[in-house]
């Protein structure tokens, strides 16, 4: 049986659960990853999910550790931020319909222009740390970032990419 995540009383059901329509976004244009932040910021917190702290801490830390991936075929972004500053635990994929700018991780002087957007909200560090990983397995892999360009609607990509997700666990 699904446990809603609003039901959640901990991190500790799948991933996958944490993954939401409302916060899944099909080529979606931004001009720069600050207007990227600031969007969801305002959707999240009115939704109950951030603080009001969350983007002034999403926008430091990505200047600080940023999170761009040199992934292929198109480069991604995995931003996140301390657990303060998230009420519920969510990820947020976005699709966008053009690339912007985003430093690359652990090479921040490495401009890369991504595609997708994976925005991370947990309310514990291990949590925060395992979905990471898996997120930057499975979004490395090239036939997943392919079908995932490709779909059109919102509940086939949540259920390609969860799927994909279940089947990477182990």
């Amino acid at each position: 049986m699904r446990t809603d995540i609003s039901d959640a009383p901990n991190e500790n059901v799948q991933e996958c659960e944490y993954f939401l329509p409302q916060f899944t976004f099909l080529d979606k244009h931004y001009n720069n990853s600050t207007v990227f932040f600031t969007s969801l910021y305002l959707l999240l917190k009115e939704k109950g999910y951030v603080r009001d702290s969350f983007l002034e801490a999403i926008i430091a830390r990505e200047k600080v550790y940023p999170t761009g991936l040199p992934t292929l075929p198109v480069a991604i972004a995995l931003p996140h931020t301390d657990p303060q500053h998230v009420i519920r635990p969510f990820i947020s994929v976005t699709r966008l319909s053009q690339p912007i700018a985003w430093h690359e991780m652990g090479n921040d002087d490495n401009i890369l222009h991504v595609h997708f957007i994976v925005l991370l909200g947990f309310i514990d560090h291990s949590s925060h740390l395992a979905a990471l990983q898996k997120l930057m397995d499975c979004l490395a892999d090239e036939e997943v970032i392919q079908a995932l360009r490709e779909i059109e609607d919102v509940d086939t990509f949540l259920s390609t990419l969860t799927s994909r997700l279940q089947l990477d666990k182990d």
